[in-house]
């Protein structure tokens, strides 16, 4: 076993200078492409995440245009039927519709809304729409004209019609959802929060091959600046300087002097050179 062991040691030792600045600098080459590609493909993987960040905000966007456009349609109908006292049967189609363009537009804000765990949000949304579209059947089905009625012949003192309805009444609920729709749009309502982490953490991810890189990068270039120091920085001057004593003064050439792979050929060489002009 030690035999095999010192033959697989031997095949794996690179016995050449040469040789071990390529791997070096293969080994710096390589880890730089791989930190490249892995930024690469996070940098992308932020890239998709902002895109649908921005399909999310867009889709938020329609949706509330789509609940304040009903939500707008409604009211002027009602505004024509109760206060205006126009009841023709155009606005009260354009009422029906309203009210179920309302009511679609509210569960799909309700539905993005529970799937970010804004339930209670989306709830108060809910019963809201459904508050103020009860409101706008009522209408159209008379039970506010009969609610009128039987409030003239129990008080006749206090006026009650359907424009004092539409102000107090009415009126209010239509402020209140405006004002859901509009928190939905802008506030904690928001379902971009989980496309934002999803993105920070993606960002992050990103940078940190290039960060541990980076601190790889500087233990390999420190492991190669020794690595030129002792092998070859060191001996190679202690070469130099044995030959120049030698030429200068006469001195015997240190053949003992560490080396290894082509500098400690050069330095055998350089020493039967000198024993043979000796």
């Amino acid at each position: 076993y030690t035999t095999m062991f010192d033959r697989v040691k031997n095949n794996l030792r690179i016995n050449s200078l040469s040789r071990r600045l390529r791997v070096a600098f293969t080994s710096i080459i390589l880890l730089l492409i791989f930190s490249g590609a892995m930024s690469l493909l996070e940098l992308e993987r932020v890239s998709h995440d902002t895109e649908e960040i921005l399909m999310a905000s867009k889709s938020n966007v329609d949706i509330a245009g789509e609940m304040i456009a009903a939500l707008n349609e409604q009211n002027d109908a009602m505004i024509y039927m109760a206060v205006v006292g126009d009841e023709r049967e155009s606005h009260r189609v354009n009422c029906l519709n309203s009210i179920e363009h309302l009511r679609l537009a509210t569960e799909s804000a309700c539905v993005r809304m529970s799937a970010t765990d804004n339930s209670t949000a989306a709830d108060s949304l809910r019963m809201q729409a459904e508050r103020i579209n009860q409101m706008a059947n009522d209408y159209l089905d008379k039970r506010v004209h009969l609610h009128i009625l039987e409030s003239e012949a129990t008080d006749s003192i206090t006026p009650f019609n359907t424009q004092i309805w539409y102000a107090d009444q009415y009126k209010v609920q239509y402020m209140n959802m405006s004002r859901h729709i509009t928190k939905y749009m802008t506030g904690t309502n928001s379902t971009l929060g989980p496309e934002v982490n999803n993105l920070s953490h993606t960002a992050r991810r990103a940078v940190t091959p290039v960060f541990i890189s980076l601190i790889v990068m500087l233990v390999v270039v420190i492991m190669f600046y020794y690595f030129l120091r002792v092998y070859y920085l060191n001996p190679v001057l202690r070469i130099n300087r044995s030959l120049g004593d030698y030429l200068t003064y006469k001195m015997p050439f240190d053949e003992g002097m560490e080396a290894r792979d082509e500098l400690k050929t050069l330095r055998d060489r350089i020493a039967q050179l000198i024993s043979k002009l000796n």
